[in-house]
């Protein structure tokens, strides 16, 4: 066994979660229980296997089962044991004599394994990996149990700090007529935002109106807004009412504010004054009474600095600020996101996929989505259709957010390496790249063969044989 190391690996991680010891050896116990405190966690140990499962405390995160035990041996304490808690990652503790044996226990529902003489360093590691796979187990149990809940605030959904702190925001907005702009990123679901607002709000029954005014160009912003005769300038053969009007008695959106022109914002800040328009080409003063909120991506402090933005208008219209977060500032939102897309876009896929693996989550929450929600979305969209089974998997991900998640290939002889490790122009043998592939998807699965199959296509039984055939047995957990 390795000596006392008074340099333990860094014990921030582990937050004091529990770990059940058992293990018939009492020198083996005290130093796991030593290490293993010295990294954060707390430790009960069990010198048999019935103590463990007479054993009705607190449920730990994960075990390490010696599969040398008494009467009551390790393959009955680890059935015991799943039977309570089927998530439950254990680690097999054995010796370097019985390692085939431990792939037994594996197979059986073990997680990993580490072998006598004990290894402090990896120990630690085995136990960090089962907690981290716990917690990605845990996520996907959450997101299953999300579909077919109501997010918070109708349609927008997340249930992290930051999000609990926008429905703080728009909850005190509701009863009043307060001007709001939302500030966010492209695609974090500022339109949601105002139609919770309007959704509500005491104006609830009147229409709620959206206009991008980024889309619409210089000449055609007021038309749009205000509205225009019949006859006013060339195209305007009926009279048209504009947004103004079509909102009268509920909410009017101005999205992408931002990208209004100076001469429409001088027309908008008058209607805001006087409460009335007057569409192109006409005369006549039309009262409105509208709710007006905004929202943009731009700092409107520094497009009124640079004179791009009317400082009076920005007054008028930035009365209660609300900020979005970006989706990569609450990461801990995206599997109630993937429920809620799974549930919503089944209908246009044809099919029901309600499950997502641990490992596609994994890659999900690595991802800095550049495109926000709006990005998640199309990536769950792309996924449910590539997806064949009933469960999306990190082989239904894009590559360029399965490949976050996979060990980084490196350079062949100074050239790059292509998503296969080799190079554009060199040519192997099938074998070769039949060995690549496998590693790879063992890899990509901790050496799970179960999942580097279906990564692959192909059988476990298949794969055990290739695994032999290729002499890959050290790339299996």
């Amino acid at each position: 066994m390795q000596d006392d190391d008074p340099s333990p690996p860094p014990a921030s991680s582990a937050s004091g979660e529990l770990v059940t010891i058992v293990d018939d050896d009492p020198t083996a116990r005290r130093l796991m229980r030593f290490w293993l405190e010295r990294a954060g966690y707390r430790v009960v140990e069990h010198d048999s296997g019935e103590s463990a499962i007479r054993d009705e405390g607190e449920s730990p995160n994960v075990a390490c089962v010696d599969l040398g035990l008494g009467e009551v041996g390790g393959f009955k304490v680890i059935q015991h044991l799943r039977a309570r808690d089927a998530d439950l990652p254990i680690i097999v503790v054995t010796a370097q004599r019985e390692i085939e044996t431990a792939v037994a226990a594996m197979r059986a529902g073990a997680y990993d394994y580490v072998t006598k003489p004990l290894d402090r360093d990896r120990l630690i590691l085995a136990v960090h990996r089962a907690r981290e796979r716990r917690e990605l187990v845990d996520n996907v149990r959450r997101l299953e149990s999300a579909l077919g809940e109501r997010g918070v605030l109708g349609s927008i959904v997340g249930q992290s700090p930051k999000m609990r702190e926008l429905a703080q925001q728009v909850d005190r907005v509701l009863t009043s007529d307060v001007a709001v702009c939302v500030f966010g990123e492209s695609g974090t679901g500022k339109e949601l935002v105002a139609r919770a607002i309007h959704q509500g709000s005491n104006r609830r029954r009147g229409p709620f109106v959206a206009i991008n005014c980024a889309g619409i160009p210089e000449s055609l912003q007021e038309s749009e807004l205000f509205g225009h005769e019949r006859g006013s300038f060339t195209g305007a053969t009926q009279l048209r009412r504009g947004c103004f009007e079509q909102a009268n008695g509920g909410t009017l959106l101005l999205d992408e504010l931002g990208e209004m022109s100076l001469t429409t914002q001088a027309s908008l800040l008058r209607t805001l004054q006087e409460k009335t328009i007057r569409r192109v080409g006409g005369s006549s003063e039309t009262p409105v009474d509208v709710r007006i909120v905004c929202a943009t991506h731009r700092d409107l402090r520094v497009e009124v600095e640079a004179g791009r933005f009317r400082e009076d208008l920005y007054f008028r219209l930035v009365v209660y600020p609300i900020q979005l977060p970006p989706l990569r500032e609450r990461l801990e939102d995206i599997p109630l996101l993937v429920g809620h897309f799974l549930r919503t876009l089944e209908v246009g896929v044809g099919r029901e996929v309600k499950h997502i693996s641990p490992e596609a989550l994994d890659a999900l929450t690595r991802h800095r989505w550049p495109g926000n929600v709006r990005e998640l979305q199309n990536v769950v969209h792309r996924s449910l259709l590539a997806c064949r089974g009933d469960e999306i998997t990190l082989a239904d991900l894009p590559a360029d957010i399965r490949n976050a998640v996979l060990p980084p290939l490196p350079a062949l002889n100074g050239k790059a390496a292509n998503g296969d490790g080799h190079r554009d122009d060199e040519v192997v043998t099938l074998r070769e790249l039949e060995r690549r592939a496998i590693q790879r998807a063992l890899r990509a699965t901790q050496g799970s063969v179960g999942k580097a199959a279906k990564l692959l296509g192909i059988g476990r039984a298949t794969l055990y044989r290739r695994i032999a055939t290729l002499d890959l047995s050290q790339d299996v957990a």
